[in-house]
């Protein structure tokens, strides 16, 4: 749309007046499209030293009247109507009121009405320039304004402050969002922790043509080793850091985590906890190895001379295991309290055989140090692993960190971005074994220099407490109705009106609301300099290649007849 002159008129106020809202009359020559900005001026303010003040709206609803084309018409009468050049239907809009700047730069909402009467003019650039971003300081531009390509927005560091949730459903472009927020936070100085179950963050040294980013050497990846292939080599992302758990400084609830044994299974769980107790005996520093090497010497009955020297009676335990396993076979032992047997350990072993199986394993914990040095992003990639195993390595690192960061050893701010949040703060009453850490963080992390961003295209999942700490909202397209109740829930900023936009939004448009913003706004999220590791894929292009590769096969094939017939048969 040709946007109008400040000076020009587009309506005129009608009707009953709202603090908060106003209807006007316009034509459909110069009517302003939805979400369009408009100004209402001289309109008397409280404030302190004005008088009067420009009020900012927003259009959020148009009609068509008209008194003689009406819905009684036939066709016949419409078109007969029509033909004599009847007037043209009136068109009336309703502006949201979003309020006026005052002298320090803040936004207020005015105690007066404009006047029915009074002339509504679109909001130039400049005002808007003005009220979306003059004076913030180290400002974070993420976009521009939805209808307005050339007014950016900057949004306000401080409104991390109280962590952030950004939300929106699979392919409407979050982790794109995501990333943007990312490199401008990083650019700014910030310290950034990434949790990446996806491998969504694993290009950000990388541009899209393959080239090092701006701030690729501020940009570490750490990878858990494993033995298939990934989504994204290392070296297609330009090397990683190797990140492993030292399998000895476990307790033993990460251990049962990681071996996904239930909390209810319990005797699974004593006889592990006595397989772990033995093999600590005999090694400080073991690994899961030892446990499984352990543990299929006690099926051989080839520990029976070694289990004596224990202590506390656990040697005796296996060692009447051994010898009366067979008269105890036949028992029922469901509600009898048993010594260690073969049972058990054959019962426990393939859990044993699961811990021994996963490559997490090493003796290189991730570096806090590292993660917490000045304008560093560490992404740690957690593709391939297990989602328990996922689960103790983000809680271990958080752990690690709040430890510090209560303790006054956090020298600077650490923004935490989670991605796939629902997983690993689950609401509903579903297990997570970092859960509680990521709650204390996000109830108690801005007094210790800790800020969460979580990342989720499932918000009704997530645990509704974690959710309603996020003090500013990204949110982008969302149609699911149990998502949009969870957001509606959490958030005391957005309005009806806002809800019911979202389903609506196109890719990589989004409403930011909270500290971020002076007023809830809707953007179109700006170009990034990384590659994005978790755009979707190109199925025309991916459909096109693998009919070529079929073409190449057939023709491979052709060749080959042809080869075996000139030597068999001299053709």
């Amino acid at each position: 749309m040709e946007v109008v002159k400040s000076y020009q008129p587009v309506g005129y106020i009608v009707g009953n007046v709202e603090t908060q809202r106003f209807r006007f009359v316009t034509e459909p020559s110069i009517c302003p499209p939805r979400l369009e900005y408009l100004v209402v001026r001289d309109v008397p303010a409280t404030e302190q030293g004005m008088d009067k003040v420009d009020v900012l709206a927003q259009v959020s609803e148009l009609r068509v009247a008209t008194q003689v084309l009406g819905e009684e018409l036939t066709f016949e009468e419409a078109k007969a109507i029509l033909e004599g050049l009847s007037p043209r239907p009136k068109i009336i809009g309703t502006a949201d009121v979003l309020g006026y700047l005052t002298k320090d730069k803040s936004v207020r909402l005015p105690r007066h009405t404009p006047l029915p009467g009074q002339p509504v003019f679109l909001a130039s650039d400049e005002f808007l320039k003005k009220f979306f971003s003059e004076n913030i300081e180290y400002g974070i531009t993420i976009g521009t304004l939805i209808n307005r390509e050339g007014v950016e927005v900057k949004l306000n560091p401080n409104g991390l402050r109280r962590h952030l949730a950004i939300i929106a459903q699979t392919g409407a472009g979050k982790s794109y969002l995501a990333g943007l927020l990312l490199e401008q936070l990083l650019k700014l100085g910030a310290t950034i922790l990434v949790f990446d179950p996806n491998s969504d963050y694993v290009m950000m040294r990388l541009t899209k043509d393959m080239r090092k980013t701006s701030f690729a050497d501020w940009v570490r990846v750490y990878r858990v080793p494993l033995k298939g292939e990934r989504r994204y080599s290392d070296e297609k992302i330009g090397g990683s850091r190797k990140y492993t758990i030292r399998f000895w400084t476990l307790d033993e609830e990460d251990i049962f985590e990681i071996a996904q044994i239930h909390e209810s299974w319990t005797r699974i769980r004593e006889s592990l906890s006595k397989l772990l107790s033995f093999v600590k005996k005999r090694s400080t520093y073991f690994t899961p190895k030892e446990l499984k090497e352990t543990l299929d010497e006690f099926l051989k009955g080839e520990s029976a001379g070694e289990l004596d020297e224990l202590e506390e009676g656990i040697g005796e335990e296996f060692l009447e295991a051994i010898t009366q396993d067979m008269q105890m076979k036949s028992k029922d032992r469901k509600n009898t309290k048993m010594p260690l047997s073969f049972e058990d350990i054959r019962r426990i072993k393939p859990y044993v055989e699961r811990i021994a199986s996963l490559e997490i394993w090493g003796e290189e914990d991730l570096p806090i140090e590292e993660i917490i040095a000045p304008q560093t992003l560490s992404v740690v990639d957690l593709a391939g692993l297990q989602q328990r195993a996922m689960e103790v390595v983000v809680d271990r690192t958080l752990r690690g960190i709040w430890e510090k960061a209560v303790t006054g050893q956090l020298p600077r701010p650490l923004f935490i971005f989670l991605e796939e949040a629902h997983n690993f703060v689950p609401g509903r009453g579903k297990p997570s074994r970092c859960a509680d850490i990521i709650n204390r963080i996000a109830a108690e992390g801005r007094k210790f220099k800790v800020f969460l961003v979580v990342i989720t295209q499932r918000p009704y999942k997530i645990n509704q407490d974690t959710l309603s700490q996020c003090g500013s909202q990204i949110i982008m397209k969302l149609t699911n109705p149990e998502d949009q109740k969870a957001v509606r829930t959490a958030s005391e900023n957005i309005s009806e009106s806002l809800l019911a936009d979202l389903p609506g939004l196109n890719t990589g448009e989004a409403v930011i609301l909270g500290g971020l913003t002076r007023v809830p706004v809707m953007i179109r999220v700006g170009e990034r300099e990384s590659a994005e590791g978790g755009a979707d894929v190109d199925l025309i292009k991916e459909l096109q290649l693998a009919s070529q590769e079929k073409i190449q096969a057939r023709i491979g094939l052709a060749e080959k007849d042809e080869q075996f017939k000139e030597m068999n048969f001299g053709v």
